[in-house]
């Protein structure tokens, strides 16, 4: 998480859900994605992780905010979560808590 929005834990957050998604022209030169997602429960602060902006770019990140459910929810522009119905799973998380192991999620 460091790498990626600048946020360091000191313990192992719960693994709440698993993405695997192999398919040929998913994304511009790979054939999938594998995406573990994590419960980590902190106070707001500005995301930045320690890439620099060419390796941003390199992995198709040109920027980074923070939603709220509502905010997921009702989105209608071009920018696509991962996965791409994001509020679904998210609202079951945030009414039932950690699931006893990973849930699977697809695209």
């Amino acid at each position: 998480m460091h790498e990626e929005v600048g946020l360091a834990v000191d313990t192992d957050p719960p693994h709440v859900w698993h993405q695997q998604v192999v398919a040929p022209g998913h994304a511009a030169g790979y054939d999938g994605v594998v995406n573990d997602y994590v419960l980590v429960r902190t106070a707001s602060f500005p995301p930045r992780g320690a890439m620099s902006d060419d390796e941003l770019a390199a992995e198709h990140i040109d920027g980074f905010r923070w939603w709220r459910l509502r905010d997921i929810a009702d989105y209608r522009g071009s920018e696509l979560f991962s996965p791409r119905d994001l509020a679904t799973p998210l609202a079951a998380l945030i009414a039932e808590g950690v699931p006893a192991a990973p849930v699977p999620l697809g695209l």
